[in-house]
């Protein structure tokens, strides 16, 4: 058969590309038999090529070991059509000459469209003519055996060499093991691949609204493949009509310029005019579309006009917590690190022109330069929750790159940590309590061990009469959460420290002006550089009124102190304003693969060294965590602590009561998140209840001081735990005083 098909390079790549539109046979080589003929005799008069294209409503496109498949069959149809019909018989006799031709030729046409039927019936026909072999006249047994010979088995070893032929399965499944294109909606350029791995095993699976996802364990790998099969590859091809024309419409009328700054409103924009011009072409063609059909259809085109394409399919999926495109675009796939199975690839592969799209949206909507001149580029993503990280040449010479990290959609809690095993309910006391008793924590750890996440945390167990100043170049802290449960936010944005703008304030003078903003916590999202030296020139003077929270990269307490003192060029004994570093890690146990975060350090900066903290028992720690246990445990120094002790100078009183109330705190963080899987009720570890329950302990031990000197704290918890046990069983809230007076 003839294909309508074009050759042409892209670059340094051929391309192959057929025109399928119109054809009857399918866009598909490993269903098709008509298909498959047409790309193999394509293929002998065009090889070499990078890429085989078949465009339908769905593009199909084959690439690396397809392609090397493929051409195999092709060059061995090629010589199948000429030499196994030299030898048919001897020169002396041609009685059989037209029988083993027409039985040859039967064999050789199917060899372009079914090669596995081909390699099987030239086995059958190898069979037969050695049964034959052995009977009748001499000349007619040496015909044979020549034809056997020089025909019949050079034929057969060189088609069970084809990888193609050797296939095994029913009809044509077996070509679907060898043959595995990427496909993709014809409004798309990037590509997925949809056929399943054969060799791998599956553990998990879930839908994701119209999208199914399943992880396969890939053998003979120490990861996962994370295979998702979004909506837009479901549709039915009457709807793939309907997105096109609508596409091509709204191309017309210019919609793909609409102002991407404000990325909502054209989002909601472009997908009402979609809706409503899909609802025009349904109802003037008066198609069997429904009006069911037309909201998806629109969301559909949206995402992959104004929006990010496939990526926001994975952006949707809450176990998915880091995102990874890496350049050259497109030669790999996707990977991921997902919340249970850790890293994995996807069957994802991206498209340059899909990321060189997604970029000038990035651009639009951070407001911040990238270019050659400016090669990192640094922005969030509030609608999904999540940061990207991009960078491009001449920083990364192969082309863009760019990493994502999604944010939980609601601030993560001591509680949760607690449930999660990230610290245990003791290390969540002790949090508590430094941050009531305004002390400056710097939370340390390597990427990705989950600093930023626990600085949120505390910044829940800031009561919430005080007012916080937050100091990010990327916003990743909770502030639009913290503020609609009622918490005093002012955050200040600042120039990036690797993507720089000269429209944005440098950090070190962001944290003088929050300085003169009046009393409040100062939280910083990352103390990294210049800024440090005002920070902690505020710390010592006080300047900084209530506490300082911070991050920063250092695996131990030690680092901390050197990155602070060496790098940043802070005198040590300016470090000592700093009252306790808390480290966390991402832990592998016992050596395996597999990753889990924990707390593994809380220390207290003592005040009494003067040069090296670590030599004169400046660094003490509080907590220490267990290797063998897995498990952050007390030290025996925390009954004794300086820091424990000036809390209690502090607040009038002594540092027994300081345990005590640190006890009481531990008690609560434990039933917190014991109640929680008790009553299957994970919204008692949310953000909203903590909140609540935070500010509920704060009335009863305002209510306590305000009746005595001494605090019961026994009762306080009796009084907090009946009030939560009231909560849980959705009687509503009380008031204190409802909760006080059914003690009494």
């Amino acid at each position: 058969m003839s294909c309508n098909f074009t050759c042409s390079s892209i670059g340094e790549e051929r391309i192959l590309r057929f025109r399928c539109g119109s054809c009857k046979a399918g866009a598909s080589i490993e269903q098709s038999e008509a298909c498959m003929h047409g790309v193999i005799s394509a293929l002998i008069e065009e090889p070499g090529v990078d890429a085989i294209i078949l465009a339908d409503l769905y593009e199909r496109e084959y690439r690396g070991a397809n392609i090397a498949a493929l051409e195999e069959l092709a060059r061995t149809y090629d010589e199948c059509r000429q030499w196994p019909f030299r030898y048919l018989t001897d020169d002396g006799c041609k009685s059989c000459e037209a029988e083993r031709k027409k039985q040859l030729e039967q064999i050789v046409a199917e060899l372009p469209s079914s090669p596995a039927k081909a390699l099987a019936d030239l086995t059958h026909a190898m069979d037969d003519a050695k049964s034959w072999a052995k009977y009748g006249a001499k000349k007619c047994m040496d015909c044979r055996g020549q034809f056997i010979e020089r025909s019949l088995k050079p034929m057969l070893q060189t088609l069970k060499q084809v990888k193609l032929a050797r296939g095994k399965g029913h009809g044509r499944d077996c070509y679907g093991k060898t043959l595995r294109p990427l496909v993709k909606p014809h409004f798309s350029t990037s590509r997925i691949l949809v056929d399943a791995p054969t060799e791998a095993k599956l553990v998990d699976a879930y839908s994701l609204g119209d999208s199914e996802v399943r992880l396969y364990r890939l053998r003979n790998k120490l990861q996962h493949l994370y295979f998702l099969i979004p909506p837009e590859y479901k549709l039915r091809p009457e709807q793939v009509t309907l997105l096109n024309r609508a596409r091509e419409l709204l191309l017309e009328r210019g919609m793909e310029k609409l102002d991407l700054s404000d990325a909502k409103h054209s989002r909601e924009s472009f997908e009402r005019l979609s809706s409503r011009l899909m609802t025009q072409l349904v109802i003037e063609g008066k198609s069997e579309h429904t009006k069911d059909e037309i909201e998806p259809l629109a969301k559909c085109l949206t995402k992959f006009s104004v929006g990010f394409g496939v990526l926001e399919t994975l952006l949707s999926d809450e176990r998915v917590q880091d995102i990874y495109i890496d350049a050259p675009i497109g030669r790999s796939p996707v990977h991921i690190y997902h919340g249970e199975h850790e890293e994995c690839l996807t069957n994802i592969y991206l498209s340059a022109e899909d990321i060189e799209s997604i970029i000038s949206r990035f651009r639009a909507i951070s407001g911040r330069p990238f270019s050659e001149a400016d090669p990192v580029l640094d922005l969030n993503l509030p609608e999904f929750g999540a940061r990207v990280a991009t960078i491009g040449p001449p920083l990364s010479p192969e082309g863009l790159a760019l990493a994502i990290r999604r944010h939980k959609l609601t601030p993560w809690t001591l509680p949760q940590f607690v449930h999660n095993r990230f610290l245990t309910p003791e290390a969540a006391g002790l949090l508590s309590l430094l941050v009531d008793s305004q002390a400056s924590i710097l939370i340390a750890g390597s990427r990705g061990a989950g600093k930023t996440s626990l600085l949120g945390a505390l910044m829940l167990e800031i009561l919430q009469k005080y007012r916080i100043i937050s100091i990010e170049d990327t916003a990743e802290l909770p502030i639009t959460q913290l503020r609609a449960l009622g918490f005093k936010v002012q955050s200040l944005r600042v120039q990036s420290a690797v993507g720089r703008s000269e429209t944005e304030m440098r950090a070190e003078d962001a944290l003088r002006a929050a300085l003169r903003l009046g009393e409040s916590v100062l939280v910083i999202g990352e103390v990294r550089g210049p800024e440090t030296k005002t920070l902690y020139e505020a710390m010592r003077v006080g300047a900084a009124g209530n506490s300082v929270m911070g991050t920063i990269h250092g695996a131990t307490t030690r680092d901390v102190f050197d990155r602070v003192v060496y790098d940043l060029n802070i005198p040590p004994t300016s470090f000592k304003a700093t009252d306790a570093i808390v480290v966390s890690a991402p832990i592998r146990p016992s050596g395996s693969t597999n990753r889990t975060r924990r707390v593994v350090q809380i220390t207290e900066i003592g005040k009494d060294w003067k040069d090296d903290p670590i030599n004169e028992g400046g660094f003490i720690d509080m907590m220490r965590y267990d290797a063998i246990k897995d498990k952050l445990e007390q030290t025996p120094y925390l009954a004794k602590s300086q820091l424990i002790a000036n809390i209690a100078k502090k607040w009038g009183t002594k540092p027994v009561e300081i345990i005590k109330n640190l006890e009481l705190r531990t008690k609560i963080h434990k039933t917190l998140a014991e109640t929680a899987v008790d009553t299957k009720n994970q919204k008692l570890l949310e953000a909203e209840f903590v909140a609540r329950s935070n500010s509920m302990l704060h009335e009863l031990l305002e209510e306590e001081l305000g009746r005595k000197r001494t605090v019961d704290y026994g009762k306080i918890f009796e009084d907090w735990r009946r009030w939560l046990e009231e909560e849980t069983k959705g009687e509503g809230r009380r008031s204190l005083r409802e909760i006080l007076q059914s003690r009494e």
